[in-house]
Parts: C-alpha cells; structure tokens; sequence
C-alpha cells in the first residue's frame, strides 16, 4: 500500500455498483463476513452493507483501508495512477488519505476557495 501514497491517483470513483460488486467480491474471497470487515478498517457493519449494496461511496480513507485490507489492486477500480516525483504533492495526497472526516471536510472548503479566488483572478484579468 506504501508505493500507492507515492502516485498520483485520478479517481474515477462514481461508479457505485461497481465499486460495491469489486468490495463485496473481494470480501467473500478472503472469508470475511461483513461485521468482520468493519471490524478490520473501524466502520459499522450497516456501513459496510451500504457499501456493498450500492447505496453508499466509502469515504476515501475509508476507501484506501478497503483496499488494503482486502489486497485490491487500484487498477481494478479504472484508477490511472502514474508516478509522482514532487514531494510536496506527495505529502499532499498523505495528508489527505490519513484525515478524519473532519479534516476532509475543511481540505475541500480550502481547496474550493483556492479554486473560486483563481477563477475570480482569471476573470478579471
């Protein structure tokens, strides 16, 4: 899982049958039931059923503990990920797949303003 946090990964992560069909599969292939997955990446297992019936998208770090903990392979999700030279983006990404949800909320408010005051550069310039 360590060499993952060294790429970039352009997610394509709309696909909610999908991505349930891909975790309940492989799931049952390592004999888990689902309290036992929850369990594992510290989510409920009404969480983990709502994953895998298609109703919920796991958060992203709950999402990366997913895959870890059922050794999937991001490739199996479309995922194009390509190696990442920039340390700086590096700790990025790091930063935001450790976050609680709390900080995931307040990285998408900074990234949202960064993004509205360069658009409001853009346009009056």
């Amino acid at each position: 899982m360590n060499n993952y946090f060294k790429e970039i990964i352009m997610m394509h992560f709309d696909d909610k049958p999908y991505l349930a069909q891909k975790i309940k599969y492989h799931r049952k292939k390592m004999k888990l039931t689902q309290s036992e997955l929850a369990r594992l990446v510290n989510l409920t297992e009404q969480h983990i059923s709502r994953i895998e019936s298609g109703c919920y998208i796991p958060s992203l770090k709950s999402f990366f503990q997913l895959i870890e903990v059922l050794k999937i392979d991001l490739r199996e999700f479309g995922f194009n990920a390509s190696a990442c030279t920039d340390e700086r983006k590096n700790l990025l990404i790091q930063a935001i797949i450790n976050a609680d949800e709390n900080e995931i909320v307040l990285y998408q408010k900074v990234i949202d303003g960064i993004h509205s005051g360069l658009e409001q550069l853009g346009n009056k310039v």
